[in-house]
């Protein structure tokens, strides 16, 4: 077990579109050895989460692992997702505070994805207890490059507690789009989420690839903040384009208005 890839929807999301069979087979065709599942949790409630549990296991040998997690999002606190790896039983909290009481003990790991949802803004019970924060998601902060206001935060948070890491996750939907992003444990592991707990990875994607202490030089950073900058004027200006692109195309297949003789 060393080549992962983490933060992975199944079809037990409303918003999958892949069977845990269909992930396994995808992974070995990429030579992946862990998933690290994260579907969301308010599809699910306890019955269906012991059975997905049980589904992973069953789908689990030597050569994959499948590891079953959730995502939570909470009402209160808008655009603020946290993971939880390798997790043991259903729960459904609230609050994030909640969230780091409950998964004590009942998660493996736990993360903050893509803290731009949040504007990076984190409470305090989170910053106390999380055990690391996604400052590459493939999906958000595109497949090129990873997000230095996240790698940021990282850094704020390791001031006070040098125990937290950051990950490249895929927030995979659709195993078709290989984002490229993956982590790789330093060295072949019976349980691949304790050292990603332990920081014992490289975050390795399309263009660079980085220790689980993201420990970049100031200049480094600073050339991921310009990369990062040019690849969203490029997205909003295609964007833009396909948008216009397509007004154009309903303007010219609307039938002319109607005239009075």
């Amino acid at each position: 077990m060393r080549v992962g890839l983490v933060h992975v929807h199944s079809d037990y999301s409303r918003d999958g579109h892949d069977s845990l069979e269909r992930l396994r087979d995808i992974a070995l065709e990429r030579k992946i050895s862990f998933l690290a599942l994260t579907d969301h949790a308010e599809d699910f409630e306890t019955e269906l989460f012991d059975e997905y549990r049980g589904h992973c296991a069953s789908l689990s040998d030597e050569r994959v692992r499948l590891i079953p997690g959730l995502e939570f999002r909470f009402r209160k606190n808008a655009g603020l997702h946290l993971l939880a790896l390798d997790l043991k039983r259903y729960s459904r909290p609230r609050t994030p505070e909640a969230f780091i009481a409950e998964m004590s003990g009942a998660a493996g790991m736990t993360l903050v994805a893509h803290p731009v949802l949040a504007d990076y803004c984190i409470p305090a019970a989170v910053a106390e207890r999380i055990d690391g924060v996604e400052v590459w998601n493939a999906s958000y902060d595109s497949s090129l490059v990873p997000d230095p206001r996240a790698i940021r935060l990282l850094h704020s948070l390791r001031e006070r507690r040098p125990t937290v890491v950051g990950i490249a996750g895929a927030d995979q939907h659709d195993a078709s789009q290989d984002a490229g992003t993956r982590v790789i444990l330093d060295k072949e592991s019976a349980d691949p989420v304790e050292d990603l707990v332990g920081g014992r990875f490289t975050n390795v994607g399309r263009t660079m690839r980085f220790g689980s202490q993201v420990s970049l030089t100031s200049g480094r950073l600073r050339t991921i903040e310009a990369a990062r900058w040019t690849v969203d004027r490029v997205g909003r200006t295609r964007r833009w384009l396909v948008g216009a692109s397509r007004r154009m195309v309903i303007q010219c297949v609307s039938p002319p208005p109607s005239s009075r003789s």
